[in-house]
């Protein structure tokens, strides 16, 4: 299983999304970049990068913060946040990103994701799921859409997506651990490769959702909030160490 430790940019710091904005917390470091070297430092194997800013504005607007990271670190990256159009996808590939992350853009338009699979290839585009509730959101998660997660993965991978984030985010924002069944039915009832995110905060967490049979787990603020240890979570749930 693929573990992504995570780094969330807005106004060009990394930033905290589980903290409240008024806590000067909610900025962990004011270097993506410094923080990208961190995690590969610490043996990490890929990347996601999220443009807070650019989800909620509908636009990339840390590209150039982003390719700094991609050509500062040696491991892959997959990056997302206000890619809108085939253009938007060219160019972070352009950039060096491994793979391009994509939300609301994906949930709206299906043709937009077939094309971007046709010119591009299924390896280089993941579909971002952000669930509350049970309904998928877009836009920066500041709307919910007419979909719930399962319908909309399975109508994607129809169009050719492989690979799907999905984010619950009633899990993340309530603290009371991963969502274990929502994502167990969600595993069960799609034929993506599901990368999980949302409500981990320690070790365990990422050991019962690794059970689940999912391709990999994104991780941010238990690491921000030194929760969970990069390198032993690498060692026993990539290489299989014991501790």
């Amino acid at each position: 299983m693929q573990l992504y430790p995570t780094i969330h940019i807005k106004n060009g710091k990394c930033f905290n999304s589980t903290v409240e904005p008024t806590d000067r917390q909610n900025v962990f470091t004011s270097s993506p970049v410094k923080l990208a070297q961190l995690w590969e430092e610490a043996g990490a194997s890929y990347l996601h990068v999220v443009d807070v800013d650019g989800a909620v504005l509908g636009g990339t607007i840390h590209d150039e913060l982003i390719r700094e990271i991609v050509q500062t670190v040696n491991i892959p990256v997959q990056a997302g946040g206000g890619i809108r159009s085939i253009k938007d996808i060219d160019h972070m590939l352009s950039m060096g990103v491994r793979r391009v992350v994509c939300g609301t853009e994906a949930v709206r338009n299906s043709r937009f994701v077939e094309e971007a699979i046709a010119t591009f290839g299924s390896d280089h585009f993941v579909a971002a799921i952000d669930a509350i509730n049970g309904m998928v959101a877009v836009e920066g998660r500041e709307r919910l859409s007419k979909y719930n997660p399962i319908t909309l993965i399975n109508a994607l991978g129809l169009c050719g997506v492989k690979t799907v984030v999905y984010t619950d985010i009633t899990s993340s924002s309530l603290h009371k651990g991963p969502s274990i069944e929502n994502t167990r039915e969600l595993v069960a009832r799609t034929n993506v490769d599901v990368i999980y995110a949302g409500g981990i905060s320690c070790l365990e967490d990422v050991e019962e959702v690794s059970r689940l049979n999912v391709s990999g787990v994104i991780i941010a603020s238990a690491l921000y909030a030194g929760s969970i240890d990069l390198k032993a979570a690498i060692n026993i749930l990539e290489k299989g160490q014991a501790l």
